[in-house]
C-alpha cells in the first residue's frame, strides 16, 4: 500500500510539473520612417546638415514608454523602446532629409567635418497622454537651425504633434507613436527648406 501511494504522489507531483508556465516576456519597439515626405517639391542645395540628438529631460533618456496618467507618470512594464527616443527621432529625421533631396550631404553627429548647417534642439515631451476623454500620443520639440559660417541662429522653432490612440493597447499606442513622429519630422523638413536662403 505504502508503494501505490507513493507512485500515486510522484504521478501527481510530476503532472503538477508539466503545466506551462506563463511568463511575461520584454517586447522592444522601434520607430520608422514610413518612407513618405511631403509632395512639395524641395530646393536642392550644394550644402550639408549636421542632425543633434536633442536634450531631453533625465525620464526620456531611457528605453521606457512612458505614459502619464490623471497627471501621474508611470512607465509600461514590459514594453520598451528600442532605443532611446532622441535617437529614435533622429534616425527617422535623417531618413527624411535624404529623401527631400534639400542637401548635398548629411554630417554624423560625431563627425569631426563641419556643416554648413547645425539642427540642435530640446524634446519637451514624449510620451502617452491618458485621461478621461482622451488617449494620444503627444511628442513636443523646439528646435534651432545654425547656420555654422555665420554663427547664428537663422530659425527657431516650437513643434507639438498629437496623435489619438483609439484604444489602450500597446500595439495601438505604437501605431499612434509612429504617425506621430513621422508627422513631425515631415513638418521639420518642411520648416528647414524654408528657412533656408
Amino acid at each position: 500500500m505504502k508503494t501505490f501511494l507513493t507512485m500515486i504522489l510522484a504521478l501527481f507531483l510530476g503532472a503538477c510539473s508539466l503545466k506551462p508556465i506563463q511568463v511575461e516576456q520584454s517586447q522592444y519597439f522601434i520607430l520608422k520612417s514610413d518612407e513618405k515626405i511631403s509632395s512639395k517639391d524641395f530646393k536642392s542645395r550644394d550644402k550639408s546638415l549636421k542632425i543633434l540628438n536633442p536634450d531631453v529631460p533625465l525620464y526620456l533618456n531611457s528605453y521606457q514608454i512612458i505614459y502619464i496618467q490623471n497627471g501621474i507618470s508611470n512607465a509600461y512594464a514590459h514594453h520598451f523602446w528600442g532605443d532611446v527616443p532622441s535617437n529614435l527621432y533622429r534616425f527617422v529625421l535623417l531618413s527624411k532629409f535624404e529623401q527631400s533631396g534639400i542637401f548635398k550631404s548629411l554630417v554624423g553627429q560625431n563627425s569631426p567635418v563641419l556643416a554648413d548647417f547645425i539642427l540642435e534642439g530640446r524634446f519637451d515631451s514624449f510620451e502617452q497622454i491618458i485621461d478621461k476623454k482622451e488617449n494620444y500620443a503627444k511628442l513636443a520639440l523646439s528646435l534651432n537651425l545654425v547656420d555654422v559660417k555665420q554663427n547664428k541662429i537663422i530659425a527657431h522653432k516650437n513643434f507639438i504633434v498629437k496623435e489619438n490612440i483609439a484604444k489602450i493597447d500597446i500595439n495601438e499606442t505604437l501605431k499612434a507613436f509612429e504617425k506621430a513622429l513621422n508627422k513631425l519630422t515631415n513638418e521639420i523638413v518642411v520648416w528647414v527648406d524654408l528657412n533656408l536662403k
